[in-house]
């Protein structure tokens, strides 16, 4: 078709009954029900969004005009470009040197790296290193006082970029929340920096604890304010303007699997933090703080490792729609032992391809106008800030720490999370679903051993007196002080699948094989779909399976067990095969071999399941059990243990 001829095309207007009707067509009787989407932010999700959902919105018609949905700056990525900042891993100061050369002639553009993994960096290795024009980007997590300390120390250039450490996610992670004495040390080093760095962002507001004790984006916004608002109060006391402490302010933030989401999770943020500041009387440059973003961690898998590719693809993907200015990247075996070498390129290259192939950067706010992203982000903006007030409310973040509040509700948020994996209402490919038996299991790598001081100091200038050419960071350590509360615990969400596996092998490492016997009943095509199943549930186990060969019989059946003596079968075949074999099929199995333990594929009649059970049916394996649960009581066969339905 021609240029001209395209040009000239246009689609016929298809009112919503018409689209109801073919929708319902292809559900082949369902109910449009079924596709509406309730997520963990209480927030449903329909099939199709028009111009009338977002007809109350106040939609934004540019970038870089408050209240900043659609981006800070009017030229988004033009204007601002990004940065990527991947966290460089090396065993060594001159390792890390190595490494940074490199990266930055591969096209990274801003310097970051494990602070724990350099702990042991003495101050001349550190102002070798920082001698170089990128920006920073550094977590400094346990060593903000001695990083700050070197960088105070050294003769080095004007800085930019990020180097903070958040006090309050980062004590509560350890179960703690700061006392003045945290708080009185913080301050001096953040003074001291903002007179001699000023162009430095030392105020770190980072969600990621949070996000890997299982918060929803609701949570996520809503805590990132109220710190926001903490940090500010607590700056006001110590002398600073509200303006003077948010110009110092970074927002860092954890980008989880659910794309849109995530999405409109850094647009409402935007939005809300912009209202934040009308209360403060700020306007203008000072409201553009900046905002990072890596990769959850919490959606990652040790399991089928490479998966993980594709999961922080479409995470960072996410991120920059959503409009961050520093991105990172998780490598995809991040918890499988040394990082290799692939994982950290694929890490470091995910950025640069968004860039420089898929041209994300090139356009302005792509997901802007779209009645889906401005229903979601304006949905989302109105339930977080309704949470933020309720957190301030109730006294603000320290309040709700001390009380233990937050953690309860972010406890329930990642049982439900958990539970839903359970039950496969969520998939996670090579972890509760599609299990390779064959995949390598590694053990979570711990890392190079680092003894820290355990050095109380009564102000910052003690510290910086202590700082010379061969003192290392790990050296200058000061000892954590605060209020003892309960943690916010992270997890990730594959680790209790990844822990029945961890059983699996141990089993194996005893020398044990652990196998199941699927009794097939009646022809392939009766028993294929109930056997293709139990074999999926089984393998998420660990457990792999020996098929029986048809079954026409209960004398065939009951040879097969005698034959291959594993301590658990499951019977598979339709519904019609299993009332024509009755339970005596299991009397008759557990007669041949007492000690074994019989499960059928699929539910049963409750009367059924009584005549089953009073012949010596042990349990079920069905869509939507609890497979966690069946999962531990099935390994426990090999390891000599009873068992439970």
């Amino acid at each position: 078709m021609k240029i001209e001829e395209m040009k000239s095309q246009n689609f016929e207007h298809v009112s919503l009954e018409e689209w109801k009707k073919t929708a319902e067509a292809s559900l082949k009787g369902k109910s449009l029900a079924k596709l509406y989407t309730e997520t963990y932010e209480q927030i449903t999700l329909k099939p199709l969004y028009l111009k009338a959902d977002i007809e109350s919105v106040e939609e934004e018609q540019f970038p870089g005009i408050p209240s900043y949905t659609r981006g800070f700056y009017k030229g988004g990525y033009v204007e601002r470009s990004l940065k990527t900042a991947h966290p460089l891993k090396a065993h060594s100061a001159s390792n890390l040197q190595t490494k940074l050369s490199a990266a930055m002639q591969a096209g990274q553009d801003a310097l970051s790296f494990s602070i724990e993994e350099q702990a042991r960096m003495t101050f001349r290795e550190c102002s070798q290193l920082l001698s170089n024009p990128y920006p920073l980007y550094i977590n400094t997590k346990d060593h903000f006082l001695a990083f700050s300390a070197f960088l105070l120390k050294a003769d080095l250039a004007e800085l930019q970029g990020v180097i903070g450490t958040d006090l309050l996610s980062h004590f509560a992670a350890k179960g703690l929340v700061p006392d003045e004495q945290a708080l009185d040390l913080h301050f001096e080093a953040l003074t001291e920096m903002k007179q001699r760095y000023p162009k430095v962002k030392t105020v770190v507001i980072n969600t990621v604890p949070y996000d890997l004790a299982g918060a929803t984006a609701i949570q996520e916004i809503a805590i990132a304010l109220s710190q926001a608002v903490f940090y500010i109060e607590w700056l006001k006391e110590k002398g600073w303007t509200p303006l003077e402490a948010v110009q110092l302010f970074s927002f860092h933030f954890a980008i989880g699997s659910q794309f849109f989401m995530e999405v409109a999770k850094l647009r409402a943020f935007r939005k809300l933090w912009t209202a934040l500041c009308e209360s403060y009387q700020i306007h203008g440059e000072a409201v553009k703080v900046t905002v990072g973003a890596e990769t959850s961690e919490f959606t990652l898998s040790k399991l089928d490792r490479h998966v993980n590719i594709l999961r922080t693809g479409s995470e960072a993907f996410a991120a920059l729609l959503g409009g961050v200015e520093y991105l990172q990247v998780t490598p995809f075996d991040q918890f499988n032992g040394t990082t290799s070498t692939l994982a950290e390129r694929v890490a470091k290259n995910i950025p640069l391809m968004l860039q420089s192939e898929s041209h994300l950067t090139k356009v302005v706010d792509p997901a802007g106008g779209s009645y889906f992203i401005e229903s979601l982000t304006n949905e989302l903006a109105q339930a977080a800030w309704k949470k933020f007030l309720q957190i301030e409310e109730s006294g603000g973040m320290l309040s709700v720490l001390k009380e233990g509040t937050l953690q309860k509700e972010l406890a329930q948020v990642l049982e439900q999370r958990i539970v839903d994996l359970a039950v496969r209402k969520k998939s996670m490919i090579g972890t509760n679903i599609y299990a390779d038996l064959n995949e390598t299991f590694f053990s979570e790598h711990e890392g190079m051993e680092v003894l820290l001081a355990d050095r109380q100091v009564t102000s910052y200038k003690e510290l910086l007196n202590q700082v010379s050419e061969e003192r290392t960071l790990a050296e200058l350590h000061v000892r954590d002080s605060g209020e003892q509360v309960i943690p916010v615990k992270s997890q990730r969400l594959a680790e209790p699948f990844e822990q029945l596996r961890e059983r699996a092998v141990g089993i194996q490492a005893s020398g044990k094989t652990i196998q199941a016997g699927l009794i097939c009943l009646g022809k392939l095509k009766d028993f294929k779909p109930r056997a293709d199943y139990v074999t999926g549930v089984l393998s998420t186990g660990g457990i792999s399976v020996q098929l029986s060969d048809e079954c026409h019989s209960v004398e065939e059946a009951v040879r097969y067990v005698k034959e291959t003596q594993f301590p658990y079968y499951c019977i598979c075949g339709k519904d019609e095969t299993y009332k024509e074999f009755g339970p005596s099929l299991v009397a008759e199995l557990k007669q041949a071999e007492t000690a074994i333990q019989i499960d059928i594929a699929g539910k049963l009649s409750e009367e059924e399941n009584a005549e089953w059970r009073a012949a010596g049916l042990n349990g079920h394996v069905f869509a939507g059990q609890n497979l966690l649960d069946k999962l531990s009581s099935l390994l426990a066969l090999w390891e000599g243990g009873a068992t439970h339905e």
